[in-house]
């Protein structure tokens, strides 16, 4: 099982995504969140493949039908991404507890933070 969890500050909301393993080779999705959208779209995903995992172009996790109303630049979307490659062991643990987090930073052209 691996568990990552996901701050959208701009929208103020916080999804809790795990990714488990399944013996048939799959991993089940469970979402976690105080956005209805991305509750829906766990829900929809239920299960995905690797090949979800590893094809963006024809993955589930990416699909327009699987994403429907979620905002372009929601995280939820990639934090499904990255707890299914932990718990397929693409993505190394150590590296994961290490690392802590990933970041979108906003900035300006002097690096400082638009107003």
């Amino acid at each position: 099982m691996a568990t990552v969890i996901v701050e959208m500050r701009t929208c103020d909301k916080t999804h809790r995504i795990t990714v488990t393993a399944r013996s048939d080779g799959d991993f089940d999705v469970n979402i976690e969140s105080d956005c209805h959208k991305i509750e829906a779209y766990g829900s929809r995903l239920g299960k995905i493949s690797l090949t979800d995992l590893l094809d963006l172009d024809g993955s589930r996790v990416m699909s327009s039908e699987m994403r429907q109303d979620i905002s372009a630049n929601c995280l939820s979307v990639m934090g499904v991404i990255n707890a299914g490659w932990i718990e397929a062991g693409m993505l190394s643990r150590t590296l994961v507890a290490k690392a802590s987090q990933n970041s979108v930073r906003f900035t300006d052209d002097d690096g400082g933070i638009p107003e």
